[in-house]
């Protein structure tokens, strides 16, 4: 009975102690819903501006599998996909993020989302030996149709529906593309088993596993060295740019998070609404400076820029003028930092938006803001109160009862005091003239009077871009920010230019430079974070530090900072929200271009700056995705 009663107790221990068994349910909740929906179905409130598109779980159709076309991936495939993340897209790995176990519950359950007729088969195998002629059997596989000669791609693709279109064929001469590897082994399984849903066909039935490897070999002899390797200056700014002016004009578009504000989204999710992608509607509030509502950018003739020239379109991106003479003010577009676009990028720009199928979206005008009120309210900005940008949920152009910018109660304090401060000023000037031989009503309240009023005036027009050229404006703002270090050359600081130049358009430093409403930004500080948001849908949240300092990436490796860039997860593996840091957009960037902004980070003077615990919502948080004014860094 002793060594029964023994027995038992110590198996109660092993079934208290031992580890519970990972829900995979859970893991895909938290780790994947966000991308791949709930039901497993692609649509995930943060898929809409993704390419590639998550995958739809519930087809049965997965692009990389060690198993023939048509079939399911083994386990093991998704276990290592889920781990190692698939280069190139939003698609992160996970092996330092989850346990094997995790890992392994949550690759099962995405499994378990396949149709139940769905075919399972072993994986096709695959010889040790290469044997054939590598470059003969691309031409005999037909691999340049698609992939081109050179093995540089194909050119530009019209068909597939916004925001992405037709993606042009991989390629091949920049192996750190390749989604699920660039080892023979790896290139070789692709050529064999295809890739499901893609215009990419298995090759298992026209090549021996032998000769698939041979061709993988040929394709790797096509690799060019990646700008970070490469010894030319040259090269280095210029190789892996397209040279089709609608998809280096796609590109950056979306580099440059041109979606961000010209796609609507959903108010309590901040989804996107892609059916209206790029066609506006956005309301941008920045009271009391204004309130904006983004433009449609489609070349639709009656609301978008379907009546505008080259010129014209070019001119409002990258020096704020419209074609009525008007002028775009930067809290709205942030044409300053598109200033530093070059010819040829900003005519691309033209020519991927004339591409687009155009959307009518009729877009209101700005708001008008009395005179007194915008006084009254940056008054109170002075004394202490918030200045913030706000992004509104809904499409304004088909949304008339939109909710309020802010209550009606402080606009009306706003005018009161406002207009309050005119009076005062006025009756003090009138009360000092009333009377002209008394001595200290002229010597000292008539100038105060004249300066309150002088003051009245420049408070409300501020800032003066009436009275600056878009060059002076575009200096102003950009005031003290650092030079690159002298002692960067040759091909390093072309590096580092390429990095700045896509940083600039980008552009990082709205959010990452902190701000003051009336000053500018706060240049003595670039890019070393401090700007608090705040949205009931994410919470608070304060834009990091990307300086070189150790508060910010000086001690961070850069497979974390290019996992946050392109999926949104943060060095701490906390999920970072899309509408917060739009990594669905900044996942657009190529490895060259990531790369390069990374050393541009790094070439930075260090700015010291902790930045404040990010909090889930709260129901006083706002309603509109919120960015403040100032800096809130512990510096």
């Amino acid at each position: 009975m002793t060594a029964l009663a023994g027995a038992l107790a110590f198996l109660t221990l092993l079934l208290v102690t031992a580890p519970a068994a990972a829900d995979g349910d859970v893991v895909y909740r938290a780790r994947c819903a966000v991308c791949h929906g709930t039901e497993g179905r692609g649509d995930g409130p943060a898929a809409g501006l993704l390419a590639p598109r998550p995958r739809d779980f519930t087809t049965g159709h997965y692009k990389f599998r060690s198993t023939p076309t048509g079939s399911l991936p083994t386990l093991a495939d998704v276990v290592t996909t889920t781990a190692r993340g698939l280069r190139g897209t939003s698609m992160p790995g996970f092996g330092d993020l989850l346990a094997p176990g995790e890992i392994e519950a949550v690759a099962r359950h995405v499994l378990a989302l396949a149709p139940p007729a769905a075919h399972r088969a072993a994986p096709l195998p695959l010889p040790a030996v290469a044997r054939g002629d590598g470059a003969a059997l691309f031409t005999r596989a037909g691999c340049g149709e698609c992939h081109g000669a050179d093995g540089r791609g194909s050119a530009w693709r019209t068909s597939g529906a916004p925001p992405w279109g037709g993606r042009p064929a991989t390629r091949l001469d920049e192996p750190w593309t390749f989604r699920a590897g660039s080892d023979e082994v790896s290139v070789a399984q692709r050529i064999l088993t295809g890739l499901d849903g893609s215009a990419m066909p298995a090759y298992a039935d026209a090549l021996s596993g032998a000769e698939a490897r041979a061709l993988a070999r040929y394709v790797r002899s096509l690799a060019r060295p990646p700008i970070w390797e490469e010894r030319d200056p040259a090269r280095v700014a210029t190789a892996g740019l397209a040279t089709d002016p609608r998809e280096r004009g796609r590109y950056l578009v979306h580099a440059m998070q041109c979606p961000l504000c010209h796609t609507p989204i959903s108010a309590e999710t901040g989804a996107y609404d892609t059916q209206y992608f790029l066609a506006g509607g956005m309301r941008v509030s920045a009271w009391p400076w204004g309130v904006w509502y983004s433009r449609n950018l489609t070349p639709d003739v009656a609301t978008g820029l379907g009546g505008w020239s080259e010129d014209a379109i070019v001119a409002a991106v990258t020096r704020g003028v419209r074609p009525d003479g008007g002028r775009l003010d930067p809290m709205a577009m942030p044409w300053p930092w598109f200033s530093r676009l070059s010819p040829g990028d900003a005519r691309a720009i033209v020519a991927y938006l004339r591409s687009l199928p155009p959307m009518p979206n009729a877009v209101p005008p700005p708001e008008t803001i009395s005179f007194g009120e915008r006084v009254g309210g940056k008054l109170a900005a002075l004394a202490g109160a918030e200045a913030a940008v706000a992004f509104w949920g809904g499409n304004a152009a088909r949304t008339h009862d939109l909710p309020d910018v802010v209550p009606l109660g402080r606009r009306r304090a706003a005018r009161a005091l406002g207009w309050g401060t005119l009076i005062l000023a006025l009756g003090a000037g009138a009360f000092a003239l009333r009377r002209p031989g008394v001595r200290w009503r002229r010597r000292f309240v008539l100038p105060c009077a004249v300066v309150a009023i002088a003051a009245w005036g420049v408070l409300g027009g501020w800032p003066p871009l009436a009275l600056l050229s878009p060059e002076q404006t575009t200096r102003w703002l950009f005031l003290g920010t650092p030079e690159l270090p002298a002692s960067l050359t040759g091909a390093p600081r072309a590096l580092v230019e390429r990095g700045e130049y896509l940083s600039t358009v980008a552009p990082c430093g709205l959010c990452h430079t902190p701000a003051d409403a009336f000053a500018g930004f706060l240049t003595g500080r670039t890019l070393a974070g401090g700007m608090e948001a705040r949205w009931r849908v994410y919470g608070r949240t304060v834009s990091s530090n990307l300086t070189a300092h150790p508060d910010g990436i000086g001690a961070a490796d850069d497979a974390g900072l290019l996992r946050a860039m392109t999926s949104g997860v943060g060095r701490d593996g906390r999920a970072l929200h899309w509408q917060a840091m739009p990594w669905d957009l900044t996942s657009n960037w190529s490895e060259e271009d990531r790369r390069a902004m990374l050393r541009y980070l790094r070439a930075l003077p260090p700015v010291p700056g902790r930045m404040p615990s990010s909090r889930p919502p709260r129901t006083d948080d706002p309603a509109a995705d919120t960015f403040s004014f100032g800096d809130v860094a512990i510096r």
